[in-house]
């Protein structure tokens, strides 16, 4: 690659040694293999001492780690982010004082807007922006409009997206947000889907038998096993679940639930498990590696994100990829990922009576449910490779750099 190629800086606030959700999965996702044919800077911030400052990404690409201080949850996060920001923003001032050419930035999220809508303003950057949730989406219009936190979130979420050349979503329910609650126009919204890493997954569900010594831990060979991996937050829905168990039970007496992730909703969701009487039937397994998250969905007999509010949903694409048994709510960009009756089940939202009968028909009809499991395989494997989200990426890039006139605001 010679200096003539156009040279890309992302920055964004998770990458591995923060990864939080959807962003950072994306964002580890992304890079490395855009790195493999553009010329790319990654910029996120280093809150330990542990994670190296540099390292190389794919052939042609560099990751720097910018020492900054982590935003705290409360009620002036938003002034914490904006001074992590500053950290990164200085960081890439100083390279670009020392002759660092930038051709094009890519931010993610409002987290990452303060550094972007500088570097646009001062250096005349085409921006691209990716928008993987809103404030509005989260917490909703009324919340938005009644809570101060939630109103400055939701601003700065405007303001990146007025100052951006072009807005990525990851689906269309995203596109429609963004256009309904950001006040963008459609036409400077596209559609690029989040990915998996097909390889971390292939498989895996088939290979069941070499993990039977670690599924034992949670009962016996014939119990039901039905995971959930995400925040412990409502929007995520893993109440839904346990409310959805005494159903399961009087069918499957020894089925077990494993909730695994973390977040602010664990404390609530350890109490309805008394609540509910299945408190025996529930583990609530906290924080789990990506190694012990494989293992789960080889050994799980099903899983199911019951989400309220899902931008994409990445997780049940690494569960289709695993070839796991699926069942989402029918909200958001899950309706886009999971096909029903094809490769998954999809439920209403807020029905824990339709999560119970869809687990139960899953369990009872495995023949169908090992069918809907291969197509979904097929479907990740074709259409959510991280190659194939990289090359539509580089499309979006393309368009900017060709038509600046056309895309700037």
């Amino acid at each position: 690659m010679n200096d003539n190629q156009p040279h890309l800086l992302m920055v964004a606030t998770e990458y591995v040694a923060q990864h939080v959700g959807g962003l950072g999965s994306h964002v580890a996702g992304l890079a490395p293999c855009l790195a493999e044919t553009v010329a790319l800077d990654l910029i996120v911030p280093r809150y330990d001492t542990k994670s190296p400052r540099q390292e190389a990404l794919g052939r042609y690409g560099t990751l720097y780690r910018v020492n900054a201080h982590r935003p705290l949850d409360g009620g002036n996060y938003d002034v914490q982010v904006w001074q992590m920001n500053d950290e990164l923003k200085n960081f890439v001032v100083e390279s670009i004082e020392a002759g660092k050419r930038y051709d094009l930035l890519h931010a993610h999220d409002w987290l990452s807007g303060y550094t972007a809508n500088y570097l646009r303003k001062e250096y005349e950057i085409p921006l691209v922006v990716t928008i993987h949730a809103t404030e509005m989406g989260r917490v909703g219009d009324q919340r938005v409009h009644c809570q101060e936190l939630s109103r400055r979130i939701h601003e700065a979420e405007k303001h990146l997206a007025e100052r951006a050349d072009i807005i990525i979503a990851c689906s269309e329910f995203m596109r429609d947000e963004i256009t309904a609650t950001l006040l963008q126009p459609d036409t400077a919204t596209v559609v690029v889907p989040n990915g998996v890493n097909i390889d971390n997954f292939a498989g895996l569900h088939r290979r069941r038998a070499e993990y039977m010594d670690y599924r034992a831990q949670w009962g016996a060979a014939d119990d039901p096993l039905i995971f959930f991996v995400g925040r412990l937050v409502g929007e995520k829905g893993p109440d839904i679940l346990i409310k959805a168990m005494p159903e399961i039970l009087e069918s499957y007496p020894g089925a077990k639930l494993l909730l695994a992730g973390k977040g602010p909703f664990r404390k609530e969701l350890e109490q309805l498990t008394w609540d509910f009487g299945v408190e025996a039937h529930v583990n609530l397994l906290g924080f789990v590696t990506e190694e012990e998250k494989n293992r789960l969905f080889a050994v799980s007999d099903l899983a199911i994100f019951p989400s309220r509010y899902e931008p994409f949903g990445i997780v049940a694409l690494e569960a289709m990829a695993a070839g796991t048994p699926v069942i989402v709510t029918d909200v958001g960009g899950l309706r886009e990922v999971v096909t029903h009756g094809v490769t998954g089940l999809c439920v209403p939202p807020e029905r824990p009576d339709a999560v119970a009968a869809a687990t139960v028909e899953t369990l009872q009809n495995t023949d169908s449910a090992a069918v809907r499991a291969q197509q979904a395989e097929r479907v990740v494997r074709l259409q959510y490779g991280w190659d194939h989200v990289a090359a539509l990426t580089e499309k979006v890039y393309e368009k900017v750099l060709l038509q600046p006139e056309v895309m700037g605001q």
